[in-house]
């Protein structure tokens, strides 16, 4: 979710401070749901988005319109500045793609093209990897090391070869935020953030686009997956080791899970305004949560939670 009016917060309830986490965040056994998340990082953001470990298990961010690394003991460290606050995926054994929109945007401007996926090193290192999009949002890294990426502004997701070349993959979903490849590649799931950008108008639904032996979509027309709670506006997205989904709604602080395997639909947290980036934890990061970055959202946003989860995330 980026650059829009402030989002108005339906649902609260308490968030613990940064504290030890709970038995059942070790893995013992599945907490009842819902939870209560935990704020992992209350400063200095103002407004947090893309969040994603390195090959490494180092955790970094986008927030304040800059990359960050997130140190285990809660403290940060800034790489670089960028123009917004957006996607980030692996690549590599230690680098990190960012997702920029560039100088313009589509909710401020009109439709452009100087987007920009953004290659990071932990060091700080930045090198163009892709030009020429819109407003990039998520990134997901394919086998090969192709990338997906979503533009929430319109209904475009682009694929982009190794080498950076850039094509339009799918318009089947309109505004697709996150996405999130099935463990089996023949699936990606697509989080609708928006129904409309003028007004902004907040969708509610997650989409499934069936792939090919090549990858391609092989029809058109999507599949409506699930539904989170009215308006939520669904951003991020990620995956557990039994291949149940979470989607987080950061207009009404939410996350969810759909286990594609039953259908069944849990609320798994509250009280996490503009709750959008999602990572389960990796190394010296709690594996049996979820960490999560959320963004503006009317003063509250930039905080990094930390949500138990009771069992750890896809490999």
């Amino acid at each position: 979710m980026k650059i829009f009016p402030a989002i108005t917060l339906v649902l609260f309830s308490l968030v613990v401070p940064h504290g030890l986490p709970p038995a059942a965040a070790q893995g013992d056994e599945e907490p009842e749901f819902p939870v209560t998340p935990e704020i992992f990082i209350d400063e200095p953001f103002d407004g947090s988005e893309g969040i994603a470990f390195n090959g490494e298990d180092r955790l970094f961010v986008t927030a304040n319109r800059a990359l960050w690394e997130i140190l285990p003991d809660a403290s940060v460290r800034k790489l670089f500045d960028l123009d917004s606050n957006l996607g980030l995926a692996a690549y590599g054994p230690r680098d990190i793609l960012v997702a920029d929109f560039g100088p313009t945007n589509a909710f401020r401007q009109d439709r452009n093209s100087d987007g920009v996926i953004w290659r990071a090193t932990p060091e700080g290192g930045k090198s163009s990897f892709a030009t020429g999009f819109g407003d990039p949002n998520a990134i997901v890294v394919q086998a090969d090391g192709s990338l997906l990426v979503s533009d929430d502004a319109t209904a475009d997701i682009y694929s982009v070869t190794p080498n950076g070349e850039v094509k339009l993959f799918s318009t089947a979903v309109s505004h697709p935020n996150g996405l999130l490849l099935s463990t089996d590649a023949r699936t990606l799931y697509v989080a609708r953030i928006f129904h409309s950008i003028r007004p902004v108008v907040f969708d509610n639904t997650v989409w499934a686009i069936r792939l090919g032996d090549d990858g391609a979509p092989e029809a058109a027309a999507p599949e409506l997956l699930f539904s989170t709670d009215a308006g939520g506006g669904p951003d991020g997205l990620c995956m557990d080791e039994k291949g149940r989904i979470y989607v987080s709604a950061p207009v009404t602080g939410t996350l969810w899970r759909f286990d594609p395997a039953t259908g069944e639909t849990l609320l798994i947290a509250e009280g996490m305004p503009g709750l959008a980036g999602l990572a389960f934890g990796r190394g010296a990061f709690d594996p049996h949560s979820i960490y999560g970055a959320a963004t503006f959202a009317e003063g509250l946003g930039g905080k990094i939670y930390r949500i138990p989860v009771g069992i750890k995330g896809r490999d």
